[in-house]
């Protein structure tokens, strides 16, 4: 696997940590949910696989309205083959960036949300046909996503507990296979729910 995209993606997970840790006006907690993906681009002919995805998300409110969200999840993604058994199953770990826009204020308990952003993607894993793969898969994968949900208020006061629900489409911009004469990208439509607990640096 290249190093340099392992390197710029773990600079940019602490950047954004440290600067959020740093705020008081954050939540974060697990996550759990689930994938529906499938892999489309030249001849992909793939049918929707179901994965599991896991991980931490955390969100800063900049104000009233708007707020980042930065994620550290395990994501199964891949496809199904419509010609017989050769099904493919990618294992990333993915740091989704997002800008999220409230349409309700901070004394409200239900906040509806949509966000957009981008989701990097380390590959720790590929199999294709039962058969490992990942030295023919691209260790990196960059795409961009765009979402809704809501934030519900489980318990009041600084360090108020929320419950994360979120709907979000995700598109691959780099190709999954390392081979040059073709291009195929991971497209994903995945379902979360997330416990977020508001932290408080004073």
């Amino acid at each position: 696997m290249n190093k340099l995209p392992v390197l710029l993606i773990t600079t940019i997970f602490l950047i954004l940590t440290g600067s959020l840790f740093a705020q008081k006006t954050l939540s974060l907690g697990p996550r759990l949910g689930v994938n529906f993906s499938s892999l489309v681009g030249d001849d992909a002919n793939t049918d929707t696989q179901t994965g599991l995805v896991l991980g931490l998300t955390s969100t800063y409110s900049i104000n009233e309205k708007t707020g980042l969200g930065v994620d550290l999840l395990y994501s199964r993604e891949g496809a199904e083959s419509k010609i017989g058994e050769i099904n493919t199953h990618l294992d990333y770990i993915r740091i989704p960036v997002t800008f999220q826009y409230f349409f309700r204020g901070w004394e409200d308990d239900f906040r509806p949300k949509i966000y957009a952003g981008i989701v990097p993607g380390i590959l720790v894993g590929a199999e294709v046909g039962g058969e490992d793969a990942k030295d023919q898969t691209n260790g990196f994968d960059l795409a961009g996503t765009l979402g809704l949900g809501f934030n519900y208020r489980l318990s009041e006061g600084a360090r108020g507990v929320w419950l994360n629900t979120d709907l979000r489409y995700q598109r691959g911009f780099t190709s999954v296979p390392e081979a040059d004469d073709f291009e195929i990208f991971n497209q994903t439509l995945q379902f979360s729910v997330g416990v977020a607990f508001g932290l408080d640096s004073q």
